[in-house]
């Protein structure tokens, strides 16, 4: 929601499909980067996400990258509490976000369809 924001302020079109697809950069500046360390954390694919980790660390910098690996892993955490709760989403966010979560495949993404891609 808030990237989609701030690309109708900066007036650059985010390809938000990219979250849910398997390829692609989303149009966000070092998306390669940031899709191969959210992925490999995300999969637990440890030794891939090392080698990766050190050439990320040399094409957009170690804060940047221990940033990526940060928000890869507090929104995996973020996530599975509220689903293991119960929180639904409030009516404000499903009203705003309907056609953004139809789009990009959001609410055909369940747990068991990221168990059998991510493991």
């Amino acid at each position: 929601m808030l990237l989609r924001a701030s690309g109708e302020q900066e007036k650059r079109d985010y390809d938000l499909s990219a979250v849910t697809s398997e390829s692609g950069d989303g149009g966000v500046t070092d998306g390669q980067w940031l899709r191969l360390l959210t992925e490999q954390t995300i999969r637990g694919d440890w030794t891939s996400l090392t080698q990766t980790r050190q050439q990320a660390s040399r094409a957009i910098g170690s804060e940047q990258c221990v940033d990526v690996l940060t928000v890869a892993a507090a929104f995996n955490g973020i996530t599975r509490v509220a689903d293991a709760t119960g929180i639904p989403l409030d009516h404000n966010t499903v009203d705003a976000t309907a056609s953004l979560r139809a789009g990009v495949g959001i609410d055909s993404f369940h747990y068991t369809a990221k168990s059998s891609r991510y493991r």
